[in-house]
């Protein structure tokens, strides 16, 4: 008989918990324009799954890779919105609709990922990423970095001044612009998917670019010289909605913090590591040439680029808040 009861009583506890689970549960829509095989499709589906394992799947994610929920402005209108939950925005695209998030572009502001590391895991600079999200209704999760960018051309660039006149290719960034042409370049903002053949049909020199997208995306095979000017670091942020943070209980945001901060660290070390392979890779595969330089004139070059971000309100208070954590005058 006391079997039975037991057996019972167990019976009714799992039923409990299975209600409950079903009635807090809940899917959330993460949007990004990667795919599902590359390092951040890969690194969002481990969170996700991380995240739906800790919270007994009380919060599961439901990722729509390439963008089929539009590109990057599109989604993260859609996160403004409340529709769409997360989103993958790079600090590029999130510059055309936050300018002073165009601090983040700026070139040598990470000289080392260790740098890199310090400012973007620091609890000031998260807090005065805080004032624009707060600002633009949606909030900051995390980010995923990339490695570090330098300049690759199918003309023979091996010094800074091999740099005169090259067209280059570049993301749509003013601050991007702004810093190529003080390196002497020229240069064409343009889709990166249309890179290749722009390259092979002379439309372009070559572009500013991570090793690892150098090699992944097969540039390697036309573009054979590599001046490894390291200029900057692009940050894919993940944002979500006002609404996500409300929605899902204290303890679960709490999970879902812990677990991107996971991601974004193993992001760093990734990025370094893929960056060294991939660079290896191009040489042995394509016989790449990769060219040190001196980064000091280039450094020297954009220092009227600080100058300019310090006289706006808005600039200068991120800018100042990554210089004092970097321990830098300039």
């Amino acid at each position: 008989m006391l079997k039975k009861l037991n057996f019972i009583l167990c019976l009714a506890l799992l039923a409990i918990n299975i209600v409950s689970v079903g009635v807090h549960a809940k899917t959330y829509k993460i949007a990004t324009d990667v795919q599902a095989n590359g390092t951040a499709g890969r690194l969002l589906s481990e969170f996700a799954q991380n995240v739906q394992r800790r919270t007994n799947e009380r919060v599961k994610f439901k990722i729509f890779h390439g963008g089929v929920l539009g590109d990057q402005l599109q989604y993260f209108q859609h996160v403004q919105r409340g529709v769409v939950d997360i989103c993958l925005i790079n600090s590029a695209s999130l510059e055309s609709v936050i300018p002073a998030i165009g601090v983040m572009n700026m070139p040598y502001l990470f000289r080392s990922a260790e740098e890199y590391k310090e400012v973007m895991t620091n609890g000031d600079f998260r807090r005065a990423l805080f004032d624009f999200s707060t600002k633009h209704r949606f909030a900051f999760l995390g980010f995923l970095s990339s490695d570090f960018r330098s300049i690759y051309s199918t003309k023979s660039i091996r010094t800074i001044a091999d740099l005169k006149g090259q067209r280059l290719r570049t993301i749509s960034s003013q601050t991007y612009i702004d810093m190529l042409t003080r390196f002497g370049a020229v240069p064409s903002v343009l889709p990166f998917g249309e890179l290749y053949s722009a390259m092979q049909q002379g439309v372009v020199d070559g572009a500013e670019g991570g090793i690892a997208g150098l090699y992944e995306a097969r540039f390697s095979e036309i573009a054979k010289y590599v001046v490894l000017t390291e200029h900057t670091r692009l940050t894919d942020f993940v944002l979500s909605s006002v609404q996500f943070q409300n929605q899902i209980s204290p303890g679960d945001l709490k999970i879902v913090n812990q677990e991107f901060e996971k991601i974004s660290l193993k992001s760093i070390a990734y990025a370094d590591a893929k960056e060294s392979e991939y660079k290896q890779r191009a040489m042995d595969e394509s016989g790449v040439q990769f060219f040190e330089v001196d980064k000091s004139p280039l450094m020297k070059a954009v220092e009227p680029i600080y100058q300019k971000a310090l006289e706006d309100e808005e600039k200068s208070k991120l800018l100042n808040a990554i210089l004092t954590i970097e321990k830098r005058k300039l």
